[in-house]
């Protein structure tokens, strides 16, 4: 999985597709699928972006082959994150074909903060003092004796 940067998503997504998935068969794997996975905003800015786009990618390679691959992948600066894992099987979504998606309707910001309501103020609350002990009866006082 690739989180790609938006700036690069909206100029174009199959030449950026195409990029990364060269990167993997530069080293010899063996592409089984890739596919736009979504487009959402980030939990944290990377490189000053806020939204990025996953790419998933299925892969089949020699393990020598992934230092390469991760090493290729931290240079690439249309990739701001990525994650390689193993896979036993293939799931039965990635053959499916992918979906179309309007580059030009990826938000260039994400939508910023609604203000925070006033607070209500809140009621005043008149604390009663505790009536005073007896004459001769010793004070309590909060902690144990």
């Amino acid at each position: 999985m690739c989180l790609l940067d938006n700036r690069e998503v909206r100029k174009g997504w199959q030449p950026l597709k195409d990029a990364v998935c060269g990167l993997f068969t530069k080293h010899g794997a063996q592409i089984v699928s890739s596919r736009r996975w979504d487009e959402r905003r980030l939990a944290f800015n990377i490189h000053g972006q806020q939204r990025g786009t996953y790419l998933l990618t299925y892969f089949k390679a020699n393990t020598q082959q992934l230092t390469g691959i991760r090493r290729d992948l931290q240079f690439q600066e249309t990739v701001l994150r990525n994650l390689l894992l193993t896979c036993d099987e293939v799931p039965q979504s990635a053959y499916e074909p992918e979906a179309e998606f309007d580059v030009a309707a990826i938000p260039t910001e994400s939508a910023p903060a609604a203000p925070a309501a006033p607070a209500a103020p809140a009621a005043e609350v008149q604390e009663s003092a505790p009536a005073p002990a007896p004459a001769g009866e010793p004070q309590k006082s909060g902690g144990d004796s």
